[in-house]
């Protein structure tokens, strides 16, 4: 039977209540997922032309890349066809604005979006400072990459609807039960029991649809957000808490639901980063069942504190 306690903010959540109180069902881990491959080269993309990095543009574009677009003339009003841009004057481009000090380390004018996804060719769109952009990719070895680009400029404010009434919601865990028999073993597996829980968070969170779910890279951790993740259809990504740019990964995932499964220390300092307040202390170590939910939109930050047994 699963009990749940409320510890703060009661008033929040009610909806979540409901989905919190199931009956456990053993899922197993799933490949990586095709969407958040192309979210990841469509970031890429973007970074590229920010940041003038020839680096990610080689990991986002084909060689065999076609992107034209049609800019809005300022006195008409008419949108006129733009430069065509190749691969090559691509790269050009990317590294002429490096040079040139060109470049910018945007977040608030950034959304990617998959639209679709077939066999082998998707569609997405992305809106960037410079506009909107309609970008057509193929997969070859198991890589999403941009075949054509057409777009338009410049930016508009009405492109700024989406992302600045997205509200972002992120559900924190600490890995379940770890076999503490060799205390030599830095990186030990779950026990029987972990995997218990592990399984009962999967049918516990089956009501909330996970876009991203993210786990230190130990065993712990990733047997824990596995049913998660094969339920939702997603990779895990995996990440250093030690060693991450917490802005941009609040950028990349706004407007998303996410799951992130860390450590007794780790994970309460992650929702205090993400909500600029030391609100929770570590975890005790025979405590693995809290679960933090953090809400993020436009004016607010809020975050509830639920114990799941």
């Amino acid at each position: 039977m699963l009990y749940l306690r409320l510890l703060t903010n009661p008033s929040q959540m009610k909806s979540i209540l409901f989905s919190l109180i199931l009956c456990f069902t053993f899922v197993s881990f799933g490949q990586d997922s095709d969407k958040s491959q192309i979210e990841t080269t469509l970031n890429n993309y973007i970074d590229a032309f920010y940041k003038g990095d020839t680096t990610k543009l080689k990991l986002a574009i084909k060689p065999r890349l076609n992107k034209f677009g049609y800019w809005k003339n300022k006195e008409s009003g008419a949108y006129e066809y733009y430069a065509h841009m190749t691969y090559d004057k691509a790269m050009d481009f990317v590294q002429r604005m490096k040079d040139e000090g060109r470049t910018r380390d945007e977040d608030k004018i950034r959304t990617v979006e998959v639209l679709d996804i077939g066999n082998h060719i998707a569609t997405a769109k992305v809106i960037a400072a410079w506009g909107i952009d309609y970008i057509l990719l193929s997969k070859d070895d198991n890589k999403w990459m941009i075949e054509q680009v057409i777009w338009e400029g410049p930016y508009l404010n009405e492109y700024k609807d989406d992302t600045k009434t997205a509200t972002t919601t992120y559900y924190l865990i600490r890995h379940a039960e770890k076999d503490q028999s060799d205390k030599s073993n830095i990186d030990p597996h779950l026990t029987e029991k972990g995997l218990e829980r592990a399984q009962n968070w999967s049918n516990t969170l089956k009501d909330v649809k996970f876009d991203m779910v993210y786990s230190t890279n130990y065993h712990r951790t990733k047997e824990t957000a596995a049913p998660t993740a094969k339920a939702n259809g997603v990779e895990v990504t995996f990440y250093d808490p030690r060693n991450m740019n917490l802005k941009e990964f609040m950028a990349s995932t706004k407007g998303k639901t996410v799951l992130i499964v860390g450590h007794s220390n780790t994970t309460p300092m992650f929702t205090n980063g993400l909500l600029g307040d030391k609100k929770y202390d570590m975890i005790a170590e025979d405590n693995n069942s809290n679960l933090y939910i953090v809400t993020i939109s436009k004016d607010s930050k809020t975050s509830t504190l639920l114990k799941v047994d």
